[in-house]
């Protein structure tokens, strides 16, 4: 899965990296972006999505998953629509997992995972508009997970599908047809790297360059 992730890159950055586009709002960093949050999000333009999922159908504003499995989200009910319709990119430069530890279970040790290169990555998403019973309107999104490549397996059993550039202007195509974006649910070959990071990393409110420095088990100030 993907609970956790960072992006600081400005949109100027990412304008050299990706090409032109344009972007509404505004986009500050952050080393720890969580879900409830808005974060920005690239449907053809750069717009803010607050990340967890709702369909805009849904009455039941609670639930908001903050994932979606590639082999189920063409079917899903849940998100179907948006799989359907109304695909998107999440620029992240890097993801943070937690691994189980059978042998103590409550154990939060976060790692960081990101491109050896430290390339932005183009995390595949879906979203959705929904209008509260006040008439505002919000979009929102969830981000799709794949069975982690053979060496990540060791820390998660899932991770985010990272979408190849060449994929990018056919996954937000809103009239791509399922069997015209099977190359798409193919994770771009990534040489990976993780390390462990602070367990500050744990907390929503932590959101420090710390956040992504290899941490040696000292226990944090």
């Amino acid at each position: 899965m993907c609970g956790r992730y960072g992006f600081i890159h400005s949109p100027e950055d990412l304008q050299q990296a990706w090409g032109a586009f344009r972007e509404h709002g505004a986009f500050p960093p952050s080393y720890n972006r969580a879900p409830g949050q808005r974060h920005p999000v690239m449907r053809l333009e750069l717009v803010p999505m607050r990340w967890g999922f709702l369909p805009g159908w849904s009455t039941r504003t609670q639930i908001r998953p903050i994932n979606a499995r590639v082999e189920t989200v063409a079917t899903q009910p849940l998100f179907r629509e948006a799989f359907r319709l109304r695909r998107a990119v999440i620029p992240a430069d890097w993801y943070f997992e937690w691994p189980f530890f059978p042998e103590d279970p409550s154990e939060k040790q976060p790692v960081l995972i990101r491109a050896g290169d430290q390339s932005i990555l183009g995390l595949a998403g879906i979203w959705d508009r929904h209008k509260g019973t006040e008439g505002q309107t919000e979009e929102t999104f969830a981000i799709l997970t794949v069975p982690a490549t053979p060496t990540l397996q060791s820390v998660h059993p899932r991770m985010p599908l990272v979408l190849n550039p060449q994929h990018w202007s056919l996954w937000w195509h809103p009239h791509a047809q399922r069997k015209h974006l099977e190359p798409c649910l193919q994770p771009a070959a990534t040489l990976w790297e993780s390390f462990s990071v602070t367990p500050q990393v744990n907390s929503l409110r932590f959101d420090e360059p710390e956040a992504i420095l290899p941490w040696d088990g000292t226990p944090p100030a």
